[in-house]
């Protein structure tokens, strides 16, 4: 008869014991697979424990009987007894009320020593949890078990504390949430883990991060699992308790993802750091924003708007947006609905933070302006008609967040394309014709240096066109036959190649539906050589101008300045392009300054050439085609600041908006 004396003496956790009570309710063979997912566990878990308990049971006649692709279950005279079920039921209690009792000593020294990053000594340990020092040093040994090899406990003199870098710590956190939550044996959602979690984490910290779980899931793919949820729900509790507690990371791992991987979900990581954040009264970092993004790609997050009401309430206007977008940049993005939900769902809290005056800074800004100064601005005009529908004015960092998620759909969109560089010998002459184009053509252009005699035997079926700096036979592939010193008209024949040949699903127009450049450029408002000193000087005369004219009401100024208070309209450096409201327009003009020095814009800028644009609401179509030309036009070019002071008269100005 086996009796609690003997049980007792059986080293079983509660979990292997919980494992016992279900093979003895189930009394039929299932695999590890299914005792797994009752424990919330690995199956390799259920296969260690299986091999612990067979070792222990078997000289109780009590035996785990395995058959190949049915699975397992307990056999032997002592599993229909109801001392022996009573018995498991007494050892799972007193397991639990044991485990709980050291887990709950153990969370209070993770929190004080991995949150709060105090240092601790045993003997305010053994006073504070009740216990020996020996118990102490064998939870502090525990907790070394969950650390990474870049992390450990220093002791000394002033008692004991964490050492190590920010990232290696967080990561010592999860391990050790997830092995909380084993041990609760909770298998539920992300909510049903918060009761287990309160010992380690603030309330106020579980609250804010449960608020934005619960405002995220409704927006998901609904193929997001439930375990990327749980992790995810882990990491936002950890890193957002060590932020706030001053602890912040400086630096990321590096990753090899691509492009528009790493930009997809940065907007969303904004918001998901700004509503955090802004309910628990500190500030996330730069570098952590980012890593939230980058998590939030790492957990496979992806929009699926699942709100009708927003979707009908934004849909034209999101369709528009894209089209337009599309339109100006000369690629086809209408398509992409990774793009439609993202700005489904950025937009609309967007309305709400604009009319009630709530501002988001973007920390990429000036990156994004910087790199991406013609996409930023085609978004701003792009997205004007959307300003007045909902009577908002989208701030530079508003704009910015929707030139990522149309950089991002671009990234997606543009494959790898390739390029034959052919020259007399090959490797000299081509390197010298590379280091001049390189900054010209996107990263996604793959160039291969060959010699005139390897032509005719290379593959050419995936090459989109040829940079020669040699006469070639003639052949189906297109050619641009370049100098071998490059000049800057060889620069723009290269990049007009690149639109025509290299870029794919180009939005298709026929040019009979584009009116002239001669309908919106007038001699009347092209200043040469301007000897101005500052910024207003240069709008004023040229509104002045307009307003004589009847091209613009006398309330037009204002509204380009008010434009300029939003947002820098600096382009490529040395450019500005200051528009107003359109309601306040007669007749589109577009009028161009070129100063005879740099003029102080603002802080950060100077500017050489000022293009002022008045353009009525049905000539923006026409006004933003044009936009793109100039400038796509203007990025292909070296210098600008030699472009510009070689300029001397009036068409060669007009000929920067040549389509």
């Amino acid at each position: 008869m086996l009796n609690k004396e003997v049980f007792s003496l059986l080293d079983v956790n509660a979990r292997q014991a919980q494992l016992v009570k279900l093979m003895i309710d189930k009394q039929l063979y299932r695999p590890a697979k299914y005792y797994a997912a009752q424990l919330n566990v690995s199956e390799r878990t259920i296969f260690n424990d299986l091999n612990s308990l067979e070792e222990q049971l078997e000289p109780y006649d009590v035996i785990i009987d395995k058959k190949p692709n049915q699975g397992v279950k307990l056999t032997g005279k002592m599993i229909s007894s109801s001392m022996f079920a009573q018995l498991i039921n007494e050892n799972i209690k007193t397991k639990n009320q044991s485990v709980t009792k050291d887990l709950d000593r153990q969370i209070l020294i993770v929190k004080w020593l991995l949150i709060e990053n105090r240092t601790l000594t045993f003997q305010s340990l053994s006073l504070e949890l009740f216990c020996s020092t020996t118990v102490i040093a064998k939870d502090l040994e525990k907790l070394q078990y969950f650390m990474e090899e870049n992390i450990s406990l220093v002791s000394d003199i002033s008692g004991t504390r964490i050492r190590g870098n920010e990232l290696g710590i967080q990561r010592t956190l999860k391990r050790f949430v997830y092995f909380i939550l084993e041990e609760r044996m909770n298998n539920y959602t992300d909510q049903s883990y918060s009761p287990y979690l309160t010992k380690l984490f603030d309330k106020e910290i579980i609250r804010a991060v449960e608020q934005i779980m619960d405002e995220l899931i409704p927006v998901l793919n609904e193929n997001t699992t439930e375990q990327y949820l749980k992790s995810l729900y882990i990491f936002l509790l950890i890193i957002t308790a060590r932020s706030k507690q001053g602890f912040h990371i400086n630096t990321l791992p590096n990753t090899d993802w691509k492009k528009e991987e790493y930009f997809s979900n940065y907007p969303v990581a904004v918001q998901i750091a700004n509503s955090i954040s802004s309910n628990l009264n500190f500030t996330f970092e730069n570098l952590e924003i980012q890593h939230i993004s980058n998590q939030l790609f790492a957990h496979r997050i992806e929009l699926k708007l699942n709100n009708k009401y927003i979707e009908n309430a934004l849909d034209k206007d999101i369709l528009e947006i894209i089209s337009n977008v599309s339109s100006s940049m000369n690629i086809n993005l209408t398509t992409d609905e990774k793009l439609y939900n993202s700005l489904a769902f950025h937009l609309f809290p967007l309305i709400y933070r604009l009319k009630t005056n709530i501002v988001i800074h973007n920390p990429l800004l000036m990156e994004v302006k910087n790199n991406y100064s013609v996409l930023f601005k085609m978004v701003w005009y792009a997205a004007e008609k959307f300003e007045d529908k909902f009577d908002i004015k989208l701030s530079d960092n508003e704009v910015s967040f929707i030139t990522i998620y149309f950089q991002a759909a671009i990234e997606r969109k543009v494959q790898m394309r390739k390029v034959l560089v052919v020259c007399q010998t090959g490797v000299v002459t081509s390197d010298l014709i590379i280091n001049r184009i390189k900054n010209l053509l996107p990263v996604n252009i793959h160039f291969k240096l060959i010699a005139k005699t390897e032509l005719q035997d290379e593959n050419t079926s995936d090459v989109d066109f040829i940079i020669s700096s040699i006469t070639l036979p003639d052949m189906e592939i297109p050619i641009v036959y370049v100098s071998p010193l490059i000049k800057e008209k060889d620069l723009i024949n290269i990049y007009s190649f690149y639109l025509k040949y290299s870029t794919p699903d180009q939005i298709q127009e026929s040019n009979n539906n584009l009116k002239s450049i001669d309908s919106f450029i007038d001699k009347r408002y092209i200043f040469m050589n301007e000897k101005l000193t500052d910024k207003e000087e240069c709008i004023n005369k040229i509104i002045r101008i307009f307003e004589k004219n009847g091209v613009v009401s006398n309330t037009f100024k204002q509204t380009v300045y008010e434009r300029e208070e939003l947002g820098n309209t600096v382009i490529q450096g040395l450019i500005a392009t200051p528009h107003g409201n359109k309601t306040h327009v007669y007749t589109s003009k577009i009028s161009m300054m070129l100063t005879d020095h740099p003029v102080k814009w603002n802080r950060d800028s100077k500017v050489s050439l000022i293009i002022l644009l008045a353009v009525t609401e049905e000539d923006m179509v026409y006004i933003r085609k044009l936009l793109g030309a100039f400038f796509r036009n203007i990025i292909s070019m070296e210098s600008i600041q030699e472009y510009l002071n070689n300029i001397s008269t009036q068409e060669e100005l007009i000929n920067l908006f040549d389509v």
